[in-house]
């Protein structure tokens, strides 16, 4: 039974680029919502700050028309030039300044639109080199920054999203675990997680497991859906190389009771984009059918025997 909602980053739905080419079609963001429109069981759009709020009025009036919730802001701090040798561990303060002011902005938005929800993922707050970074400075700056901002506004959800490279070679927050240390020793209610699925294979964790740790405490607040080959972040279509870890992730989060956003973090490129989410979409459902063919309690009973050999034949047996 599904119980989450399904979201798409507005971002992917326009032209796209790497370090070699660009790819997709040229969109404004008024043909970015009506591409979005034609997605498969789309219910939200995560909104970038500030390329998607430009103006404000005309992009809640978008998401009126179209019938969309803004699931939530993601607040952009590693694009623009100030923040590339760090945003929130900047070693100039009004850099990071700037950069919780971002954070605060983005608050006041989500909490006009009715998200009351922001995620973030600090990609240029990290190292590249030895010695080039004071480690423990870093982390009390980027706790007190995140901190700041989030007791800017209680009744906004700050979510905190991990990787373990790209842009900087070493982020600072590239785990679950290091991400969850964060929220605990900020310990604020209103700070969380962001899992990005793609993230967390390349990290080396399974899925399941990222997420189980994360719910038992209480942040996990988003997840972001996508696959690789656990050497790069492909963002390609979730069960499209892994496909039991999205199975035995979408099983524990409904044992979680998780009823947030699932939100397409999947970057089409040389494919079309409304077919490459709607695909997302259909390959959600499609696990979480895997589950309920199997059945739950029959799930349950294997993982309490703790046997792989009947999880393989169970498993092995729905698509025979």
């Amino acid at each position: 039974m599904k119980t989450w909602k399904y979201a798409v980053i507005l971002g992917f739905l326009g032209r796209l680029k790497d370090r070699f080419s660009s790819y997709g079609e040229e969109r404004d963001l008024a043909g970015k919502f009506q591409a979005a429109a034609q997605i498969e069981g789309i219910q939200g759009l995560e909104l970038v700050y500030p390329t998607d709020f430009a103006d404000l009025s005309e992009t809640s009036r978008l998401l009126h028309q179209y019938g969309l919730a803004c699931s939530t802001v993601n607040v952009n701090i590693k694009a623009e030039a100030r923040f590339q040798l760090g945003a929130l561990t900047s070693k100039d303060s009004g850099i990071r300044r700037e950069a919780v002011q971002y954070l605060k902005n983005g608050m006041d938005i989500s909490a006009r639109i009715g998200t009351h929800m922001i995620t973030c993922c600090p990609l240029s707050d990290g190292y590249d080199y030895a010695f080039e970074t004071d480690y423990r400075q870093a982390w009390r700056w980027f706790l007190d920054g995140i901190g700041e901002a989030a007791a800017y506004r209680a009744d906004v959800r700050v979510c905190l999203e991990y990787k373990q490279s790209e842009p900087r070679h070493k982020v600072i927050i590239p785990n679950a675990g290091t991400t969850l240390a964060a929220c605990l020793q900020i310990g604020l209610p209103n700070i969380g997680v962001t899992m990005d699925m793609g993230h967390a294979l390349l990290a080396g964790e399974g899925t399941a497991w990222a997420a189980a740790l994360l719910a038992q405490a209480g942040k996990l607040f988003l997840v972001h859906v996508n696959d690789n080959y656990r050497n790069w972040d492909w963002d390609m279509i979730p069960g499209s190389i892994n496909v039991w870890d999205l199975v035995e992730v979408m099983f524990y989060l409904q044992e979680f009771g998780y009823q947030g956003w699932m939100t397409s973090d999947v970057a089409p490129f040389r494919l079309d984009a409304v077919k490459t989410n709607s695909a997302t979409f259909r390959s959600l459902m499609w696990a979480g059918q895997v589950v309920e063919k199997i059945g739950r309690e029959e799930i349950r009973r294997i993982v309490r025997e703790g046997d792989p050999i009947d999880a393989l034949d169970a498993l092995q047996r729905v698509l025979a």
